[in-house]
């Protein structure tokens, strides 16, 4: 499976399981360049999150990996009073969620760590 398919794959796990655990979720659809601002938006109990979904092969994220409109849609979303941002990153089957302002702290990687691991939305 290429890089394109896994990724849209992981995509579709993430929406599946957050509708599952009761969260109205919207998938935003790349544009003709395929630029999208984050790819899901979730929203449960009057809290709306912003989520971008990576796959890793390595323990480690690289941050190079979000691009520049992803993070100006990230900081526009934090700039107009919502939650923080959401990466989930998928390595080893396993999906963490790295939230955006943790990302903003260390200037290449982040280590995959059980601090980020989830079992269940």
């Amino acid at each position: 499976m290429n890089n394109k398919k896994i990724g849209n794959a992981f995509e579709a796990e993430v929406c599946n399981r957050l509708a599952a655990a009761g969260y109205w979720v919207h998938f935003i659809v790349p544009d003709a360049r395929g630029a999208q601002p984050f790819d899901i938006i979730a929203v449960r109990n009057g809290e709306a999150l912003a989520i971008d979904c990576k796959t890793c092969v390595a323990d480690w994220f690289n941050i190079s990996r979000l691009e520049d409109n992803q993070i100006m849609a990230f900081e526009r979303w934090l700039e107009c009073g919502n939650a923080m941002p959401i990466v989930m990153i998928k390595h080893d089957n396993n999906i963490y969620a790295v939230p955006y302002d943790y990302l903003r702290e260390y200037p290449k990687s982040v280590k995959l760590g059980k601090e980020f691991l989830i079992n269940e939305f």
